[in-house]
């Protein structure tokens, strides 16, 4: 199963492309799916080259890792992308144990990719700039509570924001995929007070559990220079 939208962000073209699984061992559904998703990126007319974001969302925590596992396998140099990952069953049929999204964007003919890794390196890279669009993977936290969490975690953006010379006035939208343990109606006030002033729209989904049972929270970034 396979969904294709295009929006426009920033100004410029994104096309997201969502594969659901269609079961057997976990990391052959995994790579099918990715394999799929890649192919329909260039069938839209769009280019791999110009991968600029991955979502994986997966039925469990071993579901998550073994998918995790493959994305880094699959989505490396000229495709590596800025990522996130949840656990969330609710999205996926019973036949299926994971689902990837990808974004492509339309950039300009000049633009060139360029990948900011975290030191050490880990499986999310710290952003993906490419052309004028900065494109920051999902920060986590996992310090006591919804309210530490969600404000550090927007310390972490601010921070990474700053590495690819961005700050919160270059933001035009925000992601965020808050866990189902969370109220989200006190949940999306919070993040309407914590991004106040955003040059773009906030979005918020929800989720079951992340990379670690710590975590309430994962935010993403996207951001225009100039």
């Amino acid at each position: 199963m396979h969904q294709t939208a295009i929006t426009n962000l920033g100004g410029r073209e994104h096309l997201l492309v969502s594969v659901t699984g269609s079961g057997g061992p976990v990391a052959d559904e995994a790579r099918r799916a990715m394999t799929d998703a890649l192919a329909l990126i260039e069938d839209s007319g769009f280019s791999t080259l110009h991968l600029v974001r991955s979502r994986l969302f997966a039925r469990d925590a071993n579901a998550r890792r073994l998918a995790s596992d493959v994305r880094v396998e699959m989505l490396k140099g000229a495709l590596r992308a800025a990522s996130s990952s949840y656990i969330d069953p609710s999205r996926l049929p019973d036949n299926a144990n994971v689902c990837i999204d990808l974004v492509a964007v339309r950039a300009p003919a000049d633009g060139q990719k360029v990948v900011r890794e975290y030191e050490p390196v880990i499986a999310p890279p710290m952003f993906v700039a490419l052309g004028d669009m900065v494109y920051v993977s999902g920060c986590t936290d996992v310090s006591d509570g919804f309210d530490a969490q969600i404000s550090n975690v927007r310390s972490y953006i601010a921070r990474n924001l700053e590495a690819a010379g961005a700050g919160w006035g270059h933001v035009v939208g925000v992601s965020a995929h808050v866990s189902r343990k969370i109220d989200a109606g006190e949940a999306w006030l919070k993040l309407n007070a914590l991004f106040p002033d955003l040059g773009g729209p906030l979005s918020m989904s929800p989720v079951d559990g992340y990379s670690a049972p710590e975590k309430l929270i994962e935010i993403e970034a996207t951001a225009k220079l100039g």
